[in-house]
């Protein structure tokens, strides 16, 4: 994401999206009620003819948008609303409906009042870009579980089956050699770097075959035990902390382990976290704050909340926002604001 320029006096700021995980991030900033500026055509027809004919002319265009779609198939972010004003005056109808096409490369101007929460989202779109897109697979002898952390989270999953049973000695290696051929070559197509875990020796097994058939792929894999070839034995592995340690910050882990720290300090009882708005704004008053935890939905419409949430950054304490739309950010709707604590603030 590029921000071109911002003029925070007039809150205007000129985007530039680089890629469709942009736009996706920017579905979490344009909200109904803001103005956005961008080119488009629009159909310019003399008053006799037929409402779909005439010819599309080029326009600058602002409209007050009401609604934003994400259109991933097509790689646009569309924003709907009425047309405020635009060039040339003579091809704009103002007060009439308008959909801006959003594309990568593409810039546009957006205006509306930006919170902390909007700054935070554009400062990680900006971030990200510089993060790799990892492979995750977590295999065992009858079948492996694939997708890719990307910016935006989890890839949809993919499974892999082995027909090898080991009650059939005679059709067993054939089988074997097929699922692991599978699975090298969707590997293989996804060029990038790649953690393998499991259960057992299936994972071990697979890294001989790999080195034999294709030893150069080896090193972009690394291997971890986990106790599911399940979905669940992927979000184990982000709860490990694996990829974070092995390529550096990724958004989901980052939320999985600051929750997973979360829910055993409450726990425990060991006084060294806590939540809701009071307990943190508490804890903010007593600069007992290391790491703020909040969601989405709540720093996007409570005032309260980005209000406390500004007040511990400016105490030197770390924000994280969890995404109300991935699986942390589902499990942590329950706290919705919380904070991990350098002391406790109560005995």
């Amino acid at each position: 994401m590029r921000i071109i320029h911002f003029d925070k006096r007039n809150n205007e700021m000129k985007l530039e999206p680089e890629s469709l995980e942009d736009l996706w991030y920017l579905t979490k900033v344009v909200e109904p009620g803001d103005k956005a500026i961008a080119r488009s055509l629009r159909r310019f027809k003399i008053e006799l003819e037929r409402a779909e004919s005439g010819e599309k002319k080029p326009v600058l265009i602002e409209l007050n948008v009401e609604s934003v779609e994400f259109s991933e198939s097509m790689n646009k972010l569309r924003l709907t609303g009425k047309i405020l004003a635009g060039t040339p005056e003579e091809y704009v109808s103002v007060g009439s409906h308008h959909t801006l096409d959003i594309e990568p490369h593409h810039s546009f101007t957006l205006k509306k009042e930006f919170g902390p929460y909007h700054l935070k989202v554009l400062e990680e779109a900006k971030r990200s870009a510089r993060q790799p897109v990892i492979q995750l697979v977590v295999m065992d002898d009858e079948k492996a579980t694939v997708c890719s952390l990307e910016r935006r989270g989890l890839s949809p999953f993919i499974e892999i089956q082995s027909r090898a049973r080991k009650r059939d000695p005679e059709s067993y290696e054939e089988f074997r050699k097929k699922y692991f051929s599978e699975l090298m070559k969707l590997v293989e197509e996804g060029k990038r770097k790649t953690i393998i875990a499991g259960p057992g020796f299936a994972k071990e097994d697979f890294k001989k075959y790999v080195a034999e058939k294709k030893p150069k792929l080896i090193s972009n894999m690394i291997f971890e035990h986990v106790s599911s070839s399940e979905r669940s034995g992927v979000y184990e592995l982000l709860k490990k902390g694996v990829v974070e340690r092995v390529f550096g910050e990724q958004k989901l882990e980052e939320e999985f382990i600051a929750l997973e720290k979360l829910k055993k300090s409450i726990a425990s009882e060991d006084g060294l976290a806590c939540y809701g708005v009071d307990e943190v704004k508490n804890a903010v008053e007593l600069n007992a704050v290391e790491e703020i935890l909040v969601l989405d939905e709540l720093l996007r419409k409570n005032k309260e909340a980005q209000e406390l949430v500004e007040k511990a950054e400016k105490k030197g304490a770390k924000i994280l926002v969890f995404d109300s739309g991935d699986e942390a950010g589902q499990e942590f709707k329950t706290y919705k604001l919380a904070a991990l604590l350098r002391f406790r603030t109560s005995y």
